[in-house]
């Protein structure tokens, strides 16, 4: 019992602190540069104990407008006008205008350009396919486009509608192509397949492709082609002979790809591979040969 009155006397006494305000020497400490901060904060630390709007609280929210306005220090203005918001009456302005803009229709393609546009708009509002400005075999037109810019896209767009339709034209166009850049964003779109599909049209031997190509080709087998698959023993063979190339990124996506592809039974013929190596692929051959897996 003794201890609940102690405690009650001192929660009474704390409640008497926060209710007691600020006299007028604090507000005159505003004008005193080495006294304006602690002034401020007693001002401010008085106006949270206001939860709810009362008479109390508009009689002091409106002392302290009238000390706001009538200052001509910025600083108090400053603190002043952070500790208005604090009246439990004051009510925020809404930052976006209530009235509600209009919307407007984007308008139909017209152009093979702009129904692309519409096209990947409409996809990626997932609207339905009734809606779609191209078919299929429209978008399959495209893609033999002679700019380049319009086929890719035009493949984007097919690999999202239908990856089937789209794996054979995109392993296909990556066979010609020699710029690096243009054979970037076609190996994009191929590891974007379906793991599956990717995998089951990879040529297994790039002999033909650019030196670019081959390097796509490399990294896409390090990042698709399954261990048991049946062309894995053909697509070894291709690699093999990749392996002992110059320092290049497609002697390093060759080594990249040695882990997926081989195991610890071709150890032997790997070290004889790793012989010779510039500085720059022998740590790479290195972290490959040790993570061959022993099945």
């Amino acid at each position: 019992m003794k201890h609940l009155s102690l405690f009650l006397a001192c929660a009474a006494s704390l409640v008497g602190t926060a209710a007691e305000a600020p006299s007028d020497a604090t507000f005159a400490d505003l004008a005193v540069a080495e006294k304006r901060l602690a002034a401020q904060q007693a001002i401010f630390d008085h106006s949270r104990s206001f939860v709810m709007a009362s008479p109390e609280a508009k009689a002091w929210f409106e002392r302290v407008r009238v000390v706001a306005k009538s200052s001509e220090n910025p600083e108090v203005q400053s603190a002043l006008s952070q500790v208005l918001l604090l009246n439990p009456a004051y009510k925020p302005l809404l930052p976006l205008n209530p009235k509600q803009p209009q919307v407007y229709d984007a308008p139909d393609g017209t152009t093979p350009e702009t129904k692309l546009a519409q096209l990947e708009r409409l996809l990626d509002q997932r609207r339905s396919s009734k809606e779609y400005p191209l078919t299929i075999e429209e978008l399959v037109a495209l893609t033999k486009s002679e700019d380049f810019a319009t086929a890719q896209r035009a493949n984007r767009l097919l690999r999202r509608i239908s990856p089937t339709a789209a794996a054979p034209i995109l392993w296909e166009r990556l066979a010609k192509l020699t710029q690096r850049s243009q054979v970037q964003e076609v190996e994009d779109e191929i590891l974007r397949l379906p793991t599956g599909l990717a995998s089951k049209l990879l040529p297994a031997d790039p002999a033909e492709m650019s030196l670019a190509a081959k390097g796509a080709w490399a990294r896409i087998v390090a990042a698709r082609v399954n261990s048991n698959g049946k062309s894995r023993l053909a697509i070894k063979a291709s690699m093999l002979p990749l392996l002992k190339g110059p320092a290049n990124e497609l002697t390093e996506a060759a080594w990249a790809a040695v882990p997926r592809l081989f195991t610890e039974a071709d150890r032997a013929a790997l070290t004889e591979a790793s012989q010779g190596l510039s500085e720059r692929i022998a740590p790479k051959a290195k972290a490959a040969l040790d993570a061959l897996s022993a099945k």
